[in-house]
């Protein structure tokens, strides 16, 4: 698109700069602009006939296919290191199985629906598919697996996007460079390979959880953000002030879809549609000066409207509140003096255990530079500021609600890709710096012929050094990461962070307690349980949890007291008493011996109300012992397994 009357570099005839936009049009770097020099003049850089620059993205070099096959393989071993399904997971698939069977979105029938859950989208795919005869355990761990090679190749294309810019790529040549190779070079393999061998990408690849469906969202809007904005940074504005461009409002149309899904997957879905938003508006200020909608704007917009609001209206009718019940979990009811002090420390501890668990915090440097280091109207600026965005918000939004209790970063998921895309875009720019710096040619020799091969040499050579010592150290790094996060006995907990060690465990033994007491309840019965998860999934048990996940009483009616991400709250047991349950798991003890229980609660507060002990062997239990005791209503007779007499009290 270079205009042979002036392309660079062409002797004779003046040479046209990059034009910067029209402050009147809004017309991009493409639209070209004459000037006068001695009454005569100057041709422009580029030709002002608009030729589409929004093309169907180019296909994967050859060369890059077998790389990127390698870095699915890298995923998929990393995340079958882990594979497990964790408790809260679990809760999900009950409202699937009541689904598939009973066909309601409930966690116990025949009871008012409560909205336990969070991952709307995630929780309605896997009842499909258990209609279809596919356990939960093993469509969740297949689907997590599945959407974090999509979003790792979207991460590939997104930064391929960004470093394959002609008018980047012109605007950063230096004489006797000549052009960039297309895609940034073997530089985009690096954003995936990151990823594939982060531990916590693949953790979560695994564990039963939204967290890979509601990034691969994420990102595949990013993707479409980018590509759908791309003529707003270079095509004309017609004189309606409406911009054209071909593929435009195909891409922003796909943007508005793709973020109703991802709103629909977790709540946090709204908090990146909301920043996109901002972002858009500031690069219509800054770019375009102007805040006029275009067509693609209103088309995105009406897209998400379209597949959203119906899904919300519908949720808020049959639920009965505007937020699922997980939210007044966390902010409903008045929370002690230093509680909100206390939340935000674990939050921001959560944060940090991020950033150097998964070394962002040695990489900032670089992936802020390869975000934001760029010319203004760039590709890799564009979409890196709107990925920095992203990132620094979506990091203070997890400290303020104080991060999660799992470990290895779920709740900040999304973030991982913008890193892994800003510190190979940030390696590509600061080896392109080194590489001419380190190869000039000396003043006697012709920087014309001398100048490309040096740079050329230099900067693959050093290319190459680098990813080989980054991939490097990062793989020993998170393969010694993995392993102890995965160590036997690793139980502890951290700040309130649970270890991946831990949460498999605890969901394995209370699976196990499920499974062993199905066959015990009656259709009636009634239970409280501390998990809402594996146990009641197992043993098809009706019941809700003290933590208020699954009761819509413990949700609004009990103050928070413990500044625990998802364990804010703890129902008294005079609001437990009074639902009459048949059953009290939550005041439990496993034990190695039947007559050392240690419980958790004070069991004179069950005994005094009308409750006695039961104690029972349940083979197969792991972390404690194999002896199970709990509380159950006097005179319900319990025909169960492994039942012992329980010690005088």
């Amino acid at each position: 698109m270079i205009s042979s009357a002036a392309s660079p570099g062409r002797a004779g005839g003046g040479v046209a700069s990059l034009s910067e936009p029209d402050r009147d049009t809004g017309q991009g770097y493409l639209a070209g602009r004459t000037s006068q020099s001695r009454g005569r003049a100057i041709a422009p850089a580029y030709d002002d006939t608009f030729r589409p620059v929004n093309r169907a993205a180019p296909p994967i070099p050859k060369a890059h296919i077998l790389p990127l096959v390698l870095c699915a393989g890298a995923l998929v071993w990393h995340a079958l290191q882990y594979r497990f399904v964790t408790d809260d997971a679990y809760i999900s698939f009950v409202f699937s199985r009541n689904l598939a069977e009973h066909g309601a979105l409930v966690f116990n029938p025949g009871l008012d629906p409560v909205e336990g859950y969070t991952n709307f989208l995630w929780t309605l795919v896997i009842g499909l598919l258990m209609i279809a005869g596919i356990a939960p355990e093993l469509s969740s761990q297949v689907l997590g697996v599945g959407f974090a090679l999509g979003t790792m190749l979207l991460a590939y294309r997104l930064v391929a996007w960004a470093l394959d810019d002609d008018l980047g790529r012109r605007a950063d040549t230096v004489p006797g460079e000549g052009p960039r190779s297309p895609h940034g070079g073997a530089w985009p393999l690096l954003a995936p390979a990151l990823l594939a061998l982060s531990s916590g990408f693949a953790c979560w690849s695994s564990g039963g959880l939204e967290t890979q469906m509601f990034n691969f969202w994420v990102t595949a809007a990013l993707y479409a953000y980018a590509r759908g904005s791309e003529p707003m940074r270079f095509a004309h504005a017609d004189g309606d002030g409406v911009e054209r461009g071909d593929g435009r409002d195909r891409w922003l149309g796909a943007l508005g879809v793709l973020l109703a899904l991802a709103a629909m997957t977790r709540p946090e879905g709204l908090l990146i549609t909301a920043l996109l938003g901002v972002h858009r508006v500031l690069a219509n200020l800054l770019g375009a000066r102007r805040l006029w909608r275009t067509r693609g704007e209103l088309w995105c917009v009406g897209m998400f409207v379209l597949v959203w609001a119906p899904w919300y209206a519908w949720r808020w009718h049959y639920y009965g509140y505007p937020f699922p019940n997980t939210y007044y979990v966390k902010a409903a009811g008045e929370p002690p003096e230093g509680y909100a002090l206390a939340l935000l420390q674990n939050g921001i501890y959560y944060v940090w255990q991020w950033a150097w668990q998964s070394k962002a915090v040695f990489a900032a440097p670089v992936v802020i530079a390869g975000l934001l280091a760029a010319r203004p109207r760039t590709r890799r600026f564009f979409i890196g500021s709107a990925m920095l965005l992203l990132g620094v918000a979506y990091l203070a939004y997890a400290a303020r609600v104080g991060g999660d209790f799992m470990g290895l970063h779920r709740f900040v998921m999304p973030v991982f890709v913008f890193t892994a895309a800003g510190c190979a875009m940030g390696l590509w720019l600061l080896l392109g710096w080194l590489g001419r710096m380190l190869s000039a040619p000396p003043a006697s020799e012709n920087p014309e012929a001398t100048g490309r091969g040096h740079v050329r040499s230099v900067r693959g050579l050093l290319g190459l050094l680098v990813a080989v010592f980054v991939l490097t150290a990062f793989a020993v790094d998170q393969v010694q990461l993995t392993i102890e996060s995965l160590r036997w006995g690793n139980w502890g907990s951290d700040r309130g962070i649970d270890t991946p060690a831990y949460l498999r465990v605890y969901t394995h033994d209370r699976g196990v307690i499920g499974a062993h007491m199905r066959e015990c309840f009656e259709d009636d019965d009634f239970s409280i349980v501390g998990g809402a998860g594996a146990q009641p999934y197992q043993g098809r048990m009706r019941a809700i949890d003290v933590f208020g996940l699954v009761s819509e009483r413990v949700a609004h009616e009990v103050e928070p007291t413990h500044p625990r991400a998802g364990h804010n709250k703890w129902a008294p047991d005079s609001l437990l008493a009074s639902l009459e349950p048949d059953f009290i798991f939550s005041c439990y003890s496993i034990h190695t011996r039947p007559d050392n229980p240690r419980f958790n609660c004070h069991p004179g507060a069950w005994l005094r109300r009308g409750y006695e002990q039961v104690t029972m062997r349940v083979p197969g239990l792991q972390q404690q012992g194999e002896y199970y005791s709990f509380f159950q209503r006097k005179g319900r007779a319990l025909a169960c397994p492994g039942v012992v007499t329980p010690p005088a009290r």
